[in-house]
């Protein structure tokens, strides 16, 4: 967890998948938004009345995410994301929050480092999970449900829920190695991975693309999405510093 003040020169980078916490003064004004920015399918008086009286009593934290539109000045958008669903989808919300709004900021890697043996069902996997990314040399971080969970202590993950993890490598060997080795774990707990890349240019990529013989891929950043070239991305990987927490 890092603490920081609230004006704009301090921020450390709010990127995808950073989760933040939200300053006592602020979350009202949050709570009060979320309506506004849910799917329309869950536009309704209960879902709004059920989201509101939750983010004021729990610790719901926002998700740094990329801007759908043009933000205010001094302002980042960021997902709120709830445990349960409506109509079988999750229920989440989209706000804009002024910087003065942002309390402590929680990297993937940080969140997947405070979790304990035991501490919920799902710790275990995803303590394992983490292991065997440093048997391959890769730094394993959370983000989606199982972050969530492990940040709040809310029942985020279910059964049928996937691990999203974004991972941080310094070599293309340690990536398709750990990639390999991620069949075996899916199969030993049924459950499904997530994996994106933070690669050094700073954008984030799906591993299972970056391992396969494509000539393009998708890289994701907070100014959206365009195609790299692949091989480009690997020759980063191998020879520039990663951007993050080096395994």
């Amino acid at each position: 967890m890092t603490a920081l003040s609230t004006t704009p020169s301090t921020l450390p980078a709010l990127t995808r998948h950073v989760m933040i916490d939200i300053g006592p003064a602020h979350r009202r004004p949050v709570a009060d938004a979320l309506r506004d920015g849910l799917l329309p399918m869950h536009r309704r008086p209960d879902v709004a009345e059920r989201i509101h009286d939750v983010f004021l009593a729990t610790a719901i934290p926002g998700i740094v995410c990329a801007p759908k539109a043009p933000l205010p000045a001094g302002s980042i958008q960021i997902g709120v994301s709830f445990p349960f669903r409506e109509d079988g989808v999750r229920v989440r919300s989209a706000v804009t929050l002024p910087f003065g709004g942002v309390g402590a900021v929680h990297t993937p890697w940080e969140v997947a480092g405070r979790i304990a043996a035991g501490a919920f069902p799902e710790a275990d996997q995803l303590l394992e999970l983490a292991e065997l990314g440093r048997a391959h040399g890769v730094a394993v971080g959370l983000f989606g449900s199982a972050a969530l969970q492990a940040l709040t202590g809310l029942p985020y993950m279910e059964p049928c829920s996937d691990i999203d993890a974004v991972v941080i490598a310094r070599s293309v060997a340690g990536l398709r190695s750990f990639h390999a080795a991620l069949a075996g774990f899916a199969s030993r707990h049924d459950r499904s991975c997530d994996v994106e890349v933070a690669t050094p240019g700073g954008l984030g990529i799906k591993l299972k693309e970056l391992v396969s013989d494509v000539t393009a891929v998708a890289g994701r950043g907070m100014d959206g999405v365009r195609l790299v070239e692949r091989r480009r991305v690997l020759d980063e990987i191998d020879t520039m510093p990663p951007i993050g927490p080096a395994p």
